[in-house]
């Protein structure tokens, strides 16, 4: 394109034919000089965006390299949060800074802090800039890891964990723009197979649980800082900002007033309001808090809309990218295939504490194979994409993987299982493992470049949101089938009533049962254990239709 430009400027500036032999040399001079300018704005205008073949691997591999850092840092927290948030909660109650606050909610704003900011960094990046915009997520993990890990009581912690959350929202979101900005389409899913090693969804609950007699103070927060401060260091010496346009030559001021902060506003409240709402519904009936959670989110997400459409400027999400089928196919596949990974993180781990009198430790080990097929699904569909340029069969073999994991599960899994049968959560893993890969790679090829950043943040927001729904939704379905399956085992036994009410308010009652009522209840358990990977079973079915109707577009190789 640019060749043909200089070749029309010289066509129509200096034709040889038609001008004067003395004034030929100033004219192709001025013709060479335009064509010059017309290269210098053409690279400009191509951003961040994807760089040439020639543009060193090594050099690329070492950025990426210190932002999976960030990464690494990030899902380390979420284990050792997991981990140790009960004991966090036992140290302010002896402290009397916190036992009118339920410890649950030091994971729980983390998790709405990240999905209500996750949306606004795409747009944030394109304005500001993305190494200034990552910058501001490290600042942002790390100020809200040293107030967590100086905290007094729970309303600090929380506060702390919150300002975490936002950070971690960019932190992570941030590398998948970066890496459509540093590499080629087609060899994306293999970086990003790299980033999906570092960041497993769901797996720190219950792996890190294994550490649980280790971390025993919130004080380890503070550990965290020392290497988010040498992030953020490389990632201010290492990541170079290319100049994209006139744009980033801007006064701040000007910046600003180009971000959609209505927009922003109402949908953080949308989303917050919203996932508050499932949440709460998934575990009780209507309550008024429940009708008003419900009729908060309608009314924000109604102005957000009109905001969108109508009022900004630049949208903080533009509504029109609902209307790309990548967008809508991408984000429903990753929205399914991360609530069925998430449930069977519930799942797997509850099955063995009851059926094998498992410790939470020992019952989290066995998601080991679910987290190696993880990180082999990914890696192995980065390599296949980097080399053939096609998404699509992936996308729908990594449906039929997770078909096939929650198939066996349905047949194996009966309250005696083998170490043999206990590998099949492999393939659950793996499933994930490919379609965090090869549903960003669909996503991208289906977008124009200056969209990608902006619906790479609502593919993370989808991600996100599907972690609290997948867990929500799986413990609504499974204890509702207990509910019904233990009334009906326990109707004639004497006290029956009594023995279902504890075990559903605590699992580790199982543990003190034993002989024929024991039998009754693990049956229980399994029966509704069945029941709930027949709906993963559907929701899997649902995705790889989905991904057979999906369109394969072409990758430039």
């Amino acid at each position: 394109m640019i060749a043909r430009q200089g070749e029309d400027s010289n066509a129509l500036v200096a034709p040889k034919d038609t001008v004067e032999q003395e004034t030929t040399p100033l004219l192709d001079q001025e013709a060479n000089t335009e064509e010059v300018d017309t290269e210098e704005i053409q690279q400009q205008v191509s951003t961040l965006g994807r760089p040439q073949d020639e543009q060193p691997t090594r050099s690329v591999f070492g950025i990426i390299s210190v932002l999976l850092i960030g990464v690494f840092v990030s899902q380390a927290d979420t284990t050792l949060v997991f981990a140790t948030y009960a004991h966090i909660t036992s140290e302010f109650i002896r402290m009397g800074g916190g036992n009118w606050i339920d410890g649950s909610w030091i994971v729980t704003s983390f998790g709405l802090a990240t999905c209500a900011t996750q949306p606004m960094y795409g747009r944030l990046s394109q304005i500001f800039g993305r190494k200034p915009i990552l910058q501001l997520s490290y600042v942002l993990f790390l100020t809200g890891t040293a107030i967590a890990g100086l905290a007094q009581n729970m309303i600090q912690m929380i506060i702390g964990r919150v300002i975490q959350g936002a950070g971690s929202a960019g932190m992570v979101s941030m590398v998948s723009i970066l890496l459509t900005d540093l590499v080629p389409l087609h060899e994306v899913a293999a970086y990003r197979s790299y980033v999906n090693v570092f960041s497993t969804d769901g797996d720190g609950e219950y792996l890190g649980s294994a550490f649980d007699h280790q971390l025993t103070s919130y004080r380890a927060f503070i550990g965290q800082c020392p290497l988010l401060l040498l992030s953020i260091v490389l990632v201010w010496w290492r990541l170079e900002e290319p100049q994209r346009n006139v744009e980033l030559k801007q006064s701040i001021w000007t910046k600003l007033k180009r971000i959609d902060f209505v927009g922003a506003f109402l949908m953080s409240i949308a989303i917050l309001a919203s996932i508050t709402a499932f949440d709460l519904g998934s575990k009780q009936a209507s309550t008024p808090v429940l009708v008003t959670l419900v009729a908060i989110a309608v009314t924000a997400w109604a102005l957000f809309a009109l905001t969108e459409k109508f009022w900004a400027n630049e949208p903080i999400f533009p509504l029109e990218l609902l209307g790309k089928d990548a967008v809508i196919t991408s984000y429903t596949i990753i929205f399914i295939q991360t609530g069925i990974q998430v449930s069977l993180m519930f799942l797997v781990p509850l099955y063995f504490q009851v059926t094998a009198n498992a410790s939470m430790g020992e019952a989290g080990a066995h998601l080991v194979p679910a987290v190696f097929g993880n990180t082999l699904g990914g890696l192995a569909v980065g390599a296949w994409i980097k080399r053939t340029g096609r998404y699509k069969p992936p996308t729908i073999l990594a449906s039929l993987s997770a078909m096939l994991c929650f198939s066996l599960l349905l047949i194996l899994w009966r309250g005696h299982t083998s170490t043999a049968a206990s590998l099949v959560i492999f393939f659950g893993g793996c499933g994930s493992g490919m379609a965090n890969s090869a549903v960003f790679v669909g996503l991208t090829a289906g977008l124009e470049k200056e969209q990608i950043a902006i619906a790479t943040t609502g593919l993370y927001l989808s991600s996100s949101i599907s972690v609290v729904a997948g867990v929500s939704a799986a413990s609504a379905i499974f204890r509702s089938a207990l509910r019904s399956n233990l009334h009906r085992i326990l109707g004639r036994v004497v006290g029956g009533d009594e023995i279902a009410r504890k075990v559903l308010s605590d699992v580790a009652y199982v543990h003190t049962l034993h002989g024929h009522l024991r039998r009754m209840v693990v049956r229980a358990f399994v029966m509704s254990f069945r029941r709930t990977f027949a709906v993963q079973i559907a929701l899997a079915s649902m995705a790889l239709v989905i991904g057979i109707l999906s369109k394969q577009r072409k990758i430039a190789r």
